[in-house]
């Protein structure tokens, strides 16, 4: 049957506007640039998958005739963000065409039958805890970044791991990412009921999922969650996403994390060094952003070299009495985790001229960031 409703412009763009990554790959499948709209009583439900990712959204509607078509995603969203008018109306006309009325504008959208269209994944609606959604938003801002890009050879890298653990009598959910240069563990404590999550005994979930999941968590003060054997699963009274996890190893962190020393702790105004580093990016190579690091004396210099431009140095205080140290590191992936950081003060642990950087703040417990030095 064909459908026709009217729906309010601002809650189609939202529906629409949370489709556009997982629907915008290009892919072998023509329909999968499509939303499949399924027009019911006084809802409408889109959903949209790019076989990796399934998201389904409930938005209430007028609904004036039931029916189901998909329609293409980004087409779609472009008329619900150009539209002048509150409420938009859409009604399928003759060989799938939609006529969609907003204001004094008229449009004609191509549609394809929903037959085609992949069956949503099953999943165990049982096994699912409810989690705050703030905790996991902390989780993935604090471990996004170093995630590695698809490129990575290793494949596991393209993934953060998230881990449940139990220290001091706490129950912590954990999130680990690493490009391989650096390695990012952000922890938080949950509630005794997070403690029924059941996890793989390594759970994966790649970058493009952990995003998804990050705007899951807009919105929304609290979500069920679910890890199944080869999916993720968070569902809210709205909507519901599916991601399929990676099925690989991941590095060994607790044996990266018994070999670090905290012998020469380096306590640096977090602000002061940020302001630093950025002022001593805009002068390093464009692929590795190698910058000199030489603290002595409670006095850190930074310096840094560009083929083409010049030199930068900068020089401010820390309290430090160690032996003097020398080192390499690329820039970029210091600012990338003080960015995220909370505190004014942190602590950057460094053993030797060649061992990793560690970095750690007293006000963000939970919160790791581990950087390979660089030869300069």
């Amino acid at each position: 049957m064909a459908f026709h409703f009217k729906i309010d412009r601002e809650e189609l763009l939202r529906a629409v506007s949370a489709q556009q990554n997982i629907t915008g790959k290009r892919g072998t499948i023509a329909i999968l640039a499509n939303v499949l709209i399924e027009v019911e009583s006084d809802h409408i439900v889109i959903t949209g998958t790019d076989l990796e990712i399934a998201l389904k959204q409930t938005v209430a509607a007028e609904v004036l005739t039931t029916g189901v078509l998909t329609l293409p995603a980004k087409k779609l969203y472009e008329v619900a963000r150009e539209s002048g008018s509150a409420t938009i109306s859409l009604q399928e006309v003759d060989n799938n065409w939609v006529e969609i009325t907003a204001g004094s504008s008229l449009y004609r959208l191509a549609g394809m039958v929903a037959d085609e269209f992949p069956q949503f994944p099953a999943y165990d609606e049982s096994a699912m805890v409810s989690v705050d959604s703030a905790i996991i938003a902390d989780l993935v801002d604090k471990t996004i970044f170093s995630i590695a890009q698809d490129k990575e050879s290793m494949l596991s890298l393209t993934a953060a791991r998230l881990q449940k653990v139990e220290e001091n009598e706490q129950l912590l959910l954990k999130m680990v990412s690493s490009d391989g240069h650096r390695l990012t563990l952000m922890g938080r404590q949950v509630p005794d009921s997070v403690r029924d999550l059941h996890l793989n005994p390594t759970t994966l979930i790649p970058r493009r999922g952990v995003q998804e999941i990050r705007k899951f968590c807009d919105s929304r003060d609290t979500f069920f969650l679910g890890i199944e054997e080869k999916q993720a699963v968070c569902k809210s009274q709205d909507a519901l996403l599916i991601i399929r996890l990676m099925e690989s190893d991941f590095p060994d962190i607790q044996g990266i994390m018994h070999v670090l020393s905290k012998d020469n702790v380096i306590t640096i105004d977090r602000n002061r060094f940020l302001e630093s580093l950025r002022r001593i990016n805009l002068f390093t190579e464009d692929i590795f952003h190698a910058i000199r690091m030489d603290v002595h004396d409670n006095t850190m210099v930074l310096t840094s070299q560009n083929a083409d431009y010049g030199s930068a140095k900068d020089e401010f205080t820390v309290a430090y009495n160690g032996e003097p140290l020398s080192l390499g590191f690329n820039c970029r992936y210091f600012i990338e985790s003080l960015q995220v950081m909370e505190g004014d003060i942190i602590s950057a642990s460094i053993s030797s001229q060649d061992s990793p950087c560690m970095i750690t703040s007293d006000d963000d417990k939970g919160f790791i960031s581990i950087i390979m030095p660089m030869k300069l």
